[in-house]
């Protein structure tokens, strides 16, 4: 029996981050698997059409007026400003819900509640991906918009069928909100491995490192350690060069920290760029994370064949094995991160071991391929459990 799915993405493309990337390459590997998918969106671009198809998978965009950001400076609309996106987003779930058989939303919010209970109106079952623990939680960040938040993170508590998490970490951040264990799902992000992987690996030690992912306040990274670490690394090792890949609220900041260095020449900051082509680059990857959920660059890199340094948070060591799969850094700590790729760029052999335990641990765990026929199975559970 062919199953059709209804994806709820509070965003989606052109809108493009982790979250939507990973929606978009789920949604395709499910059609691949014989899955009906369609994607349900706000139309938040002028001139985005309100449908496409890609790759099979149908995309819908509705429009939804928004009160707090057509009048930011009005105080007191919040309550007014809920119910009016609860009733667009119920609008519009309610033209696509004939015949689905599962709603699958992405990140808790409340226009992801508001889906839920247009689906649960049509005892469709409905499930949530998260991916981020702790403070930033997901349910944490929905209950922080206030009362009407709080009493929405309550109803999704109650009624959602199943909640997705990315990593251990988010799974425990659940249990810590009273979510019941049995309605605990984890499934990782997933990457494409064939794409990623076409190229013959590399060999020898690491001479070119790579940083990919926002230069932001929100994105959490420690850049700057990274920069001085590797601003002293190339004080011993001439041939040794730094990219670091994005873009961002710190893109100057960065800037203007790269231009104090020694060895600026040899630290490049092309801005948002192609992924692929700076993974096909690089020789070692680096994410200095304070906080992470579940990173994509990650992910790639290790599909890429790359040896990774990453900063020893739960999402990171769980990705790396505990690092069996890659070097685990403490956080804040710049001697040890110096350490890192100093013998990153010193000791072939050892990057050669970091490669091919990188590669074997997103083989076996990660390929989007695995993953969708997880939620393949998890779709096929949840069905059975609402229709008994």
């Amino acid at each position: 029996m062919t199953r059709s799915v209804l994806m709820f993405c509070p965003q989606f493309r052109p809108i493009v981050g982790g979250a939507e990337r990973q929606a978009e390459k789920l949604s395709k590997a499910l059609v691949q698997k014989g899955v009906r998918v369609a994607v349900l969106t706000p139309q938040f671009v002028a001139g985005t059409p309100a449908y496409e198809e890609d790759a099979g998978v149908a995309i819908h965009r509705f429009p939804l007026f928004d009160l707090c950001k057509r009048f930011p400076r009005v105080r007191g609309l919040g309550p007014l400003n809920l119910l009016l996106i609860r009733a667009q987003v119920i609008r519009a779930m309610n033209r696509h819900l004939q015949g689905v058989d599962v709603v699958h939303t992405h990140i808790a919010s409340p226009m992801t509640a508001f889906a839920m209970q247009a689906a649960k109106r049509r005892q469709v079952p409905t499930l949530c991906k998260v991916a981020m623990a702790g403070v930033k939680s997901d349910l944490s960040e929905l209950t922080a918009i206030g009362s009407g938040g709080r009493w929405l993170g309550s109803v999704m508590i109650k009624r959602l069928d199943r909640w997705v998490a990315t990593t251990q970490a988010v799974a425990d951040t659940l249990l810590e909100w009273h979510v019941p264990p049995e309605r605990i799902t984890c499934i990782p992000n997933g990457v494409d491995l064939p794409v990623l992987n076409r190229h013959s690996p590399k060999s020898g030690a690491a001479r070119r490192f790579l940083y990919l992912g926002r230069l932001s306040v929100t994105a959490q990274r420690d850049v700057g350690a990274l920069i001085r670490a590797f601003d002293r690394l190339a004080a011993q090792s001439p041939e040794v060069e730094l990219a670091l890949v994005g873009d961002g609220d710190l893109y100057q900041g960065t800037a203007d920290l790269v231009s104090k260095c020694r060895h600026r020449d040899r630290i490049q900051l092309p801005g948002l760029q192609d992924p692929e082509r700076w993974l096909r680059w690089a020789d070692c990857f680096v994410l200095p994370s304070r906080r992470e959920g579940l990173s994509n660059a990650l992910l790639e890199a290790m599909a890429q064949g790359l040896p990774c340094i990453a900063n020893d948070i739960p999402p990171n060591r769980e990705v790396l094995a505990d690092g069996a799969a890659g070097v685990l850094v403490p956080v804040g700590d710049e001697a040890q991160l110096f350490e890192a790729i100093r013998r990153m760029a010193n000791d072939a052999a050892h990057v050669h071991a970091m490669r091919i335990a990188a590669f074997g641990r997103v083989r076996a765990q990660y390929g989007i391929e695995f993953v969708a026929s997880r939620y393949v199975a998890l779709y096929e559970e949840i069905i059975r459990n609402t229709a008994q």
